[in-house]
């Protein structure tokens, strides 16, 4: 991500902590129901108890708390790229290890899955959003032992904010599948976005990526 873009977003996230504080508001993630759907669709890549997990673009830590919630005890780790939102989550939750972190510009350990929620739909003023989140996608799978799960706006829908990026679930399917043989796609649940998940390659299929 470009310099500027990122500090568009930092800007972005700032200006809505001032407005909002500590509130699901400040993250534009909906309501509290439909960012559970959204949890239960990123655990489902197969997150269980004994797990690390990776949160990229973790905001308040709010899924360490879903996970929590659920009775599934993870070695837990937030990273996002806002010091404010990471300063709340760190204060929240602090037995979870959180971090101000950018993975493309600063190199990570690895870990079991690495998922993220709604943290890459606004749209890029200086690069291209298919660009942008193919470099996410290998980052993050070079980084996992077993599984990415990343949701994305869908362009399957009625309106677009001209502030939103609304990704073809169908061009990032074929990202993905570049990355690896092994891709699942989520688009059955009720709301405007999808989540697409991928586990580690296998050998076997003639012409290889």
């Amino acid at each position: 991500m470009q310099a500027s873009d990122k500090k568009r977003i930092i800007e972005r996230y700032d200006e809505r902590f001032r407005q909002y504080a500590d509130d699901i508001r400040t993250l534009a993630s909906g309501t509290e129901e439909r960012r559970q759907l959204r949890f239960d669709v990123l655990a489902e890549v197969g997150i269980c108890s004994g797990s690390s997990v990776l949160d990229l673009g973790c905001g308040f830590g709010d899924f360490y708390a879903y996970l929590k919630r659920r009775g599934l005890d993870c070695s837990y780790t937030g990273y996002d790229i806002n010091p404010t939102l990471i300063d709340v989550a760190r204060g929240k939750y602090p037995e979870a290890n959180f971090e101000v972190r950018d993975i493309q510009s600063e190199d990570f350990t690895a870990f079991d899955f690495i998922v993220s929620s709604s943290a890459f739909n606004l749209r890029l003023a200086s690069q291209d959003n298919y660009a942008f989140i193919e470099e996410i996608l290998k980052l993050c799978y070079a980084h996992s032992k077993r599984g990415v799960a990343v949701d994305l706006l869908t362009s399957y829908v009625d309106f677009e904010s001209p502030e939103a990026f609304h990704y073809s679930p169908e061009q990032v399917f074929s990202i993905a599948k570049r990355i690896t043989k092994r891709v699942a796609l989520r688009h059955d649940y009720p709301l405007y976005e999808f989540c697409v998940y991928l586990y580690p390659d296998f050998q076997g299929w003639r012409g290889g990526q």
